[in-house]
């Protein structure tokens, strides 16, 4: 089970977007403001999200000091930003990142009108006109 630490300043948001992900992603542990402090011997969380600044009220002095207990720590972690459902939207991406964009086609085809495939159809058929008529 993947575990996820939310921390964030006062008025960050930190307590909603941690109950929503536990409504949404039941399978994740969603720990609210889990410990830092025991780091390397026993990390709390396999990913912590840090409450962006975007909201109103937000203290930084409180912010402030987070980013320097996890950088102290050597912990990673991910910045969340967004009102609302945003703010879940952009969470979700981060603990499951979307998969990189689908591979390119390799092949030449007759109908695409990419231009590296029509250049290759092209060059192709060239190619094979150039060697003469196909023997039957």
């Amino acid at each position: 089970m993947k575990r996820i630490g939310i921390l964030g300043a006062s008025h960050s948001g930190k307590s909603w977007l941690a109950a929503q992900l536990r409504r949404v992603r039941p399978d994740l542990k969603v720990m609210d403001n889990p410990p830092i402090s025991n780091w390397p011997m026993d990390p709390t969380a396999d990913l912590f999200l840090l409450m962006g600044m975007d909201l109103p009220g937000c203290v930084s002095q409180e912010d402030a000091g987070l980013r320097s207990s996890l950088a102290a720590q050597g912990l990673t972690y991910a910045v969340v930003y967004g009102q609302g459902q945003e703010r879940l939207r952009n969470a979700l991406r981060l603990i499951e990142p979307e998969p990189t964009q689908t591979p390119r086609w390799t092949r030449f085809c007759e109908s695409c009108s990419d231009p590296e495939c029509e250049h290759l159809l092209f060059t192709g058929l060239s190619r094979s006109m150039a060697a003469g008529p196909l023997q039957a």
